[in-house]
């Protein structure tokens, strides 16, 4: 799927096996757990850029002391937003911005950066968290649709999506910073190339599972 439109999701229990047997003891628990954070770790792409988000403000640091002790990323931001584990309008995020100086090939020597970014600074207002809540499946999918469409519209929902995907790009590499990533985004989504993206994902998506039924 990712040769084929660049995007694709992971299900844990398929693509790491490992969490598969996680998953009924997190549920027997019924609390949270050190299997919470253990995922983004042992991220089963082998991701070297990454954008994690943590639940609580004391595991910024904690999270990203561990990708650096096991040396896979080459430059990862760990969030903590106001009462999620992402950048939001609610509020500013705890960022911890880590990344591999060392010429390629020889071992990882990492710079740490922690800073607060307040989306206020790319002109994006604060929002209630009932402006945020979804529903169902279904319902989901078809805001999320209507969130992606172009034009200049904007709501709390589109502001998450341009906040995060901001992030996202920057780490990739796409921007030299984050407020350079969010006005990307924005842009993006006013041109309409998201919508676009997305329907090539479903239709990919869709076909490969035909391919692998038939």
């Amino acid at each position: 799927c990712v040769d084929r439109c660049g995007v694709a999701f992971m299900f844990a229990p398929i693509n790491h096996p490992a969490m598969r047997f996680v998953g009924p003891v997190r549920k027997q628990l019924g609390v949270r757990s050190c299997f919470n954070i253990l995922g983004p770790m042992t991220n089963a792409a082998g991701a070297e850029r990454a954008v994690i988000g943590v639940f609580e403000e004391e595991l910024v640091e904690l999270m990203g002391g561990a990708l650096m002790e096991v040396g896979r990323v080459d430059h990862a931001v760990v969030i903590h937003g106001v009462g999620l584990d992402e950048i939001s309008p609610l509020g500013p995020a705890t960022i911890l911005e880590i990344k591999n100086t060392a010429p390629e090939g020889e071992p990882k020597t990492y710079t740490q950066q922690k800073f607060t970014f307040d989306p206020l600074t790319v002109g994006i207002p604060r929002c209630d968290v009932l402006d945020l809540k979804g529903g169902g499946p279904v319902e989901n999918a078809d805001e999320f649709r209507k969130v992606l469409l172009g034009g200049s519209h904007t709501n709390a929902k589109r502001d998450s999506i341009v906040l995060n995907a901001g992030v996202g790009v920057y780490v990739y590499g796409l921007t030299e910073s984050i407020e350079e990533g969010c006005k990307l985004a924005r842009k993006t989504l006013e041109s309409g190339k998201a919508t676009e993206v997305l329907e090539k994902w479903v239709e990919t998506s869709q076909a490969i599972r035909a391919e692998e039924t038939a």
